[in-house]
C-alpha cells in the first residue's frame, strides 16, 4: 500500500469474518492484508458491466438515469467510465485531453 494508512473501523457479519479469516489463513496474511488486498483488486480498473450490476445500491441505475437524462448515451458512457478512473488517471486523463 503507497502512502499513510488510517485505521478504520468495520462491522462485519460473522460469517463474512469467518470466510475472510479462512482466505487470509489461505494465502498466508493478516485479515487486514486480506481485506486490503482484496479490495484494492475490487477497485482497480473499470469493472465489467456483469461484476458492476452486483456491487450497485438498489435503485442506483434509476437514480443516475433521472440525473443524467439530458445526456447523450456516448456522454453517459464517458460519466460512468470517468467515475471508476483513479484519481491518478483522472488527472492522466485531464493532462491528455488539455
Amino acid at each position: 500500500m503507497v502512502g499513510q494508512s488510517h485505521r478504520f473501523v468495520l462491522r462485519l457479519p460473522s460469517a463474512l469474518r469467518d470466510r475472510i479469516a479462512e482466505a487470509a489463513a489461505l494465502y498466508r496474511r493478516s485479515m487486514n492484508s486480506e481485506i486490503v488486498a482484496r479490495l484494492e483488486h475490487s477497485l482497480s480498473g473499470v469493472p465489467k458491466h456483469r461484476t458492476e450490476s452486483g456491487i450497485e445500491p438498489p435503485f442506483f441505475r434509476q437514480l443516475e438515469t433521472t440525473f443524467r437524462r439530458d445526456l447523450s448515451d456516448d456522454e453517459d458512457r464517458l460519466v460512468r467510465l470517468f467515475r471508476r478512473l483513479s484519481n491518478r488517471q483522472r488527472r492522466a486523463l485531464f493532462d491528455l485531453l488539455t
